[in-house]
């Protein structure tokens, strides 16, 4: 139930009041004093105690697309930033990324199904123009699949990296030095009366 609670925060950039979460979640939290004090004491979520409204906290601060791109910019040396840690930082980051993209704010390397994966700052000091004969080349360069590009590379007369591993096998255990009882051979024939197996106790006798 306080996961619940949260997704719906996450979803909303707006702080929610009691009514607000309870017309979205059908659940009146005010009467429910344990899933307050959950909430509450949330570090996920800003609880404001004058107004009564809860907030959820992202990682990042992002209300527009302008925060974003603002962020971007501020980790610029630090590379790009993955797409799905800024997830819950805006719910509109989607539309927000598209849309500084095709303003060429922006640039986005996607995954296979085009969405976005890692996010950079295009930083226009550094974009040079490109004779389109290049471009043409370059597109029409054909990348084999994951699965065909070792053979590939073998037939170009290229290596993959291999990674040797050591196996360590799982049954081996460590070797564990056995505590065995030892006979002392005493040679002092003064010492032979004494058990020396036993702490020694003081004759206190008189």
């Amino acid at each position: 139930m306080n996961q619940k609670k949260e997704r719906k925060l996450q979803d909303s950039d707006n702080p929610q009041s009691v009514v607000s979460i309870a017309s979205r979640t059908k659940v009146d939290i005010s009467k429910n004093p344990t899933l307050w004090e959950k909430l509450e004491n949330n570090d996920k979520i800003d609880y404001d105690p004058i107004n009564k409204t809860f907030a959820y906290k992202p990682t990042y601060q992002i209300r527009s697309k302008e925060d974003l791109l603002s962020l971007l910019i501020q980790k610029k040396n630090e590379g790009g930033m993955d797409y799905k840690d800024l997830k819950d930082s805006y719910s509109k980051l989607s539309s927000a990324v598209e849309e500084l993209a095709s303003e060429g704010q922006i640039l986005v390397v996607r995954n296979k199904d085009g969405n976005p994966r890692v996010l950079f700052h295009n930083d226009a000091q550094y974009n040079t123009t490109i004779d389109p004969d290049f471009k043409k080349m370059w597109s029409e360069i054909h990348i084999p699949d994951e699965t065909d590009l070792p053979k590939a590379l073998e037939n170009a007369g290229l290596k993959t990296m291999e990674v040797f591993e050591k196996k360590i096998t799982s049954d081996t255990k460590p070797k564990r030095s056995k505590t065995r009882n030892k006979r002392i051979k005493i040679t002092n024939t003064h010492l032979s009366h004494i058990d020396l197996s036993k702490d020694y106790v003081p004759n206190n006798k008189k």
